[in-house]
């Protein structure tokens, strides 16, 4: 049986796409409502955070400081200890990810990032959850779909971009066509091939994350004070969180920094499409 947080999400306030002010980030979303959890939700939440323990561990093996600013779910002082000597502290493809890359043997010909990138996929999407496990191929398919275009334009190797073996990652490295065969069935797909048309990197930007937006708010149209509507309305916090950085002349830099990366190195970023 689902345990309802009927007091938790009544509390939460109204939040739109527009949205610039917020109440709270992410971080301090996950730290207050840890007390209203129950454990096997708490670590569905902790799904979403792992990204960040992924860009910790990377920087970790390359001898780098990590970012400022992540939300690991493991402390930084387990995951070093980790990769000194394993001891099964942490989920299972970060373990291995970890001993892949001591041996130099990690199992893709890709980047450092894609490979991380496509065993988090893989681990996340046998979560037993559904609305988790839906969320999280979909989220796959729409950045292989950018990263598919993207690639395409610069006359790049696809299949260096692409992760994943579910039916869109296969047509995106087999089929040549404008919509790589996947129009038809998949309708937010081509509303995302028809985003990427656009000149504007804000727009198409934008765009792309409405239909996120718009995914989350069908997918728990019939969820009222579940733990679906909970990692709903955290998700779309953490894209307007990410919206709120870039309305300072900093943040902004920072965006276009990200896009000269991506056209560089065509990495398959945990957060950003573009």
């Amino acid at each position: 049986m689902k345990k309802n947080y009927n007091c938790l999400i009544a509390g939460l306030p109204d939040i739109s796409v527009d949205d610039r002010k917020l109440p709270f980030n992410t971080g301090e979303f996950r730290i207050e409502t840890a007390n209203y959890l129950s454990g096997k939700d708490a670590g569905l939440v902790d799904l979403f955070f792992l990204k960040d323990d992924n860009s910790c561990v990377l920087s970790l093996l390359k001898k780098e400081k990590p970012s400022i600013g992540l939300n690991p779910v493991f402390p930084l002082s387990i995951l070093e200890e980790e990769i000194l000597e394993p001891d099964s502290n942490i989920p299972s493809y970060l373990s291995t990810f970890i001993s892949n890359y001591k041996e130099e043997n990690l199992r893709y010909n890709m980047s450092d990032e894609n490979v991380m990138s496509w065993m988090y996929y893989d681990y996340a999407m046998t979560c037993k959850n559904e609305f988790v496990r839906d969320y999280f191929e979909f989220e796959l398919n729409v950045k292989n779909i950018v990263a598919a275009i993207n690639s395409r334009n610069h006359q790049l190797d696809i299949t260096k971009a692409i992760i994943g073996n579910n039916e869109i990652a296969i047509a995106l490295r087999t089929v040549n066509s404008k919509d790589f065969g996947i129009g038809m069935d998949y309708p937010y797909a081509e509303k995302i091939i028809s985003l990427m048309e656009k000149d504007d990197l804000v727009e198409r930007e934008r765009g792309i994350d409405l239909v996120v937006w718009n995914y989350l708010d069908e997918a728990v149209v019939f969820e009222y004070f579940s733990i679906e509507r909970v990692i709903s309305f955290m998700l779309k916090l953490r894209i307007l969180e990410r919206w709120s950085k870039m309305t300072s002349e900093s943040g902004r830099k920072v965006f276009m920094e990200l896009v000269e990366k991506f056209k560089n190195n065509f990495k398959f970023d945990n957060q950003y499409k573009i």
